[in-house]
């Protein structure tokens, strides 16, 4: 028997109990809209998952937890690109890691994918009795119980967290000394970029991390009296407009709700004006509505492969190289968001723009409209890949 449905009428703690405790092989996939993740079962115990957010994909999340570098991390990907193995192969035969950590990363990695699920207040799911684990991918064996306790614990956590840091454009400012302190190695990455300029989420983008890690870091020193958060700077890029809620639509029943496709029609509007940043947005919010409603999501993907494609038409081309066209002086002095602060900081003249999505912790729709931006604001050009 396969189960489906949606987290607002079951938590997530009771499906995966259920799953456990009926022994289940196959794949639960949960989407709320804007991350889908899959989470693979093998005789109740999960063995691997997967996530389309950037965060918790291996490479960035090697980067995080300070298993790799991100010059290694660069070079991996593109031994990828050449070579079609999966990440983790390439890093342990590289030296980058041992087997042994690569197995422990992974099980990290997945508990990470499923604690962050609890903090979702909805989000449609359903179970694929027929779709295992994936071919090549190591796997592990975690214990549902386990992982549903630390999960709950993980979300009281959070709203403690909150609490203390509710603005993550606020910017961290030294007030203590570090000296003598025994930290980790995400620990010290974390605080080295507490220079009194950077934002929380800029120190997010720069080391791959998730938000959680980065403020329960945060949190830790501001108890201790050496970290205190300052409310953003006015000069700082705000953050991006709210999606525009179209006029409820009433239902047979006499009920009332938005519907996903009016969003889509204003995407494609957004679109056609090349306002790709409100489309994108559209876009999403019309998913998060309307999850598995196959109508919606088939204009989703069309438009959003439509986003792509007029970003090709614009001049953006995956195969070429960005070169930056002002000194990093320069660019300091421009309102850049952290975004485009991480991207700049990465051109080398050397990687190609396919290459520098995948080492972006955004996704890569996303990081093509960053490209898009600073290519038309003349931050840089693009020149063709050496052969």
């Amino acid at each position: 028997m396969s189960i489906a449905g949606n987290l607002k009428t079951m938590e997530l703690s009771e499906l995966l109990q259920w799953l456990s405790q009926s022994q289940k092989t196959g794949t639960l996939v949960i989407d709320n809209g804007e991350v889908n993740k899959r989470i693979f079962f093998d005789e109740g115990r999960i063995v691997a998952s997967g996530s389309t957010k950037p965060s918790e994909q291996l490479g960035h999340f090697l980067v995080s937890q300070g298993f790799i570098t991100e010059v290694e991390l660069t070079k991996a990907i593109s031994l990828q690109e050449e070579t079609g193995m999966l990440l983790g192969k390439i890093l342990v035969t590289i030296g980058g890691i041992t087997e042994a950590e690569l197995r422990e990363i992974l099980v990290l990695k997945t508990e990470e994918t499923l604690y962050d699920i609890f903090s979702w207040t909805e989000g449609e799911f359903r179970f694929l009795d027929d779709e295992t684990i994936e071919r090549g991918i190591i796997p592990i064996a975690l214990d549902v119980t386990g992982i549903v306790l630390q999960g709950i614990n993980r979300l009281d956590e959070w709203a403690r967290i909150r609490k203390q840091i509710p603005d993550t454009r606020g910017i961290p400012v030294s007030v203590g000394s570090f000296d003598g302190l025994e930290l980790s190695e995400t620990e010290q990455r974390v605080l080295s970029l507490v220079d009194d300029d950077r934002s929380i989420d800029e120190i997010c983008v720069e080391t791959h991390s998730n938000l959680f890690h980065v403020c329960r870091i945060l949190s830790k020193h501001v108890n201790a009296g050496r970290v205190k958060i300052v409310r953003p700077r006015a000069s700082t890029p705000p953050p991006p407009e709210p999606v525009e809620t179209p006029e409820p639509v009433e239902t047979p029943t006499g009920s009332f709700r938005v519907d996903a496709n009016i969003l889509v029609d204003s995407a494609e509007e957004y679109l056609a004006k090349r306002d790709f940043e409100s489309a994108l947005r559209h876009l999403r919010a019309a998913r998060s509505l309307e999850p598995t409603n196959r109508k919606v999501l088939a204009r989703i993907q069309h438009n959003e492969e439509g986003i792509g494609n007029l970003l090709r038409a614009e001049g953006l081309d995956l195969t070429t190289v960005p070169v930056l066209e002002r000194t990093l002086e320069e660019l300091t002095s421009q309102r850049l968001s952290p975004e485009e602060g991480f991207l700049l900081t990465r051109i080398d003249g050397t990687n190609t723009m396919a290459s520098l999505l995948k080492l972006s912790p955004l996704s890569s729709l996303d990081a093509q409209i960053v490209f898009f931006k600073l290519l038309k604001a003349g931050h840089i050009r693009l020149e063709r890949a050496a052969v």
